[in-house]
């Protein structure tokens, strides 16, 4: 392409890191410095990042380097300002809990609600899940009341898994508080699959 002066745009560079970053493929992949270069060729170059390129090294570094590529990574994506979609939001909460970084899935959650974004439910439900195991009802309750304060219920599953937790901790106070703010939520949205237990 630098033969025939063409410049490569986003869509090109992008294809380029997918290609190197094809981590399940030994012959052709793990070469995730090479993506990561390219992506600061990118910067330089004023081409910005797309959730796809986002995406696609998020997979390679998890596969080549773990948690502390992926946390390099990451830090250079809030750096950026960049607002990840649902789906690679979903995949990072998921392997900072299963990492047992609680604390990253934290700022992310904490990072696209600063944002102005509601996280997705199955982003919660991953998060409570880490949250509510480790004992950490408090920020677990805090997702899930920042869920319905923006107008989005929560799954039944993570209902569920809270109420056994708070009940368990005779956090009946907090338990409450979430069945107020399901319940006013009820009044203006269609009827969910959460079912309060009034008893």
């Amino acid at each position: 392409m630098k033969r025939v002066d063409c410049v490569p745009g986003l869509e090109t560079i992008t294809t380029l890191i997918h290609g190197a970053g094809l981590v399940r493929n030994v012959i052709k992949g793990r070469d995730v410095n090479s993506a990561m270069d390219l992506m600061d060729e990118m910067e330089e170059k004023q081409i910005g990042h797309d959730n796809v390129t986002y995406h696609t090294m998020f997979l390679g570094t998890m596969k080549s380097s773990g948690i502390e590529g992926v946390c390099k990574l990451y830090n250079k994506m809030i750096e950026r300002n960049f607002v990840p979609k649902t789906r690679t939001v979903v995949m990072l909460i998921k392997f900072f809990c299963e990492s047992r970084r609680l604390d990253l899935g934290l700022d992310l959650w904490k990072y696209l609600v600063d944002k102005g974004f509601c996280p997705h439910s199955h982003a919660l439900e991953i998060l409570v899940t880490g949250l509510c195991v480790r004992g950490r009802l408090q920020e677990a309750c805090d997702c899930s009341r920042q869920i319905l304060v923006r107008g989005r219920q929560m799954s039944d599953a993570v209902y569920r898994m809270l109420q056994r937790f708070l009940l368990q901790s005779n956090e009946m106070a907090k338990l409450e508080e979430l069945n107020s703010l399901i319940k006013k939520l009820q009044t203006v949205l269609p009827p969910t699959r959460v079912s309060i237990d009034t008893d």
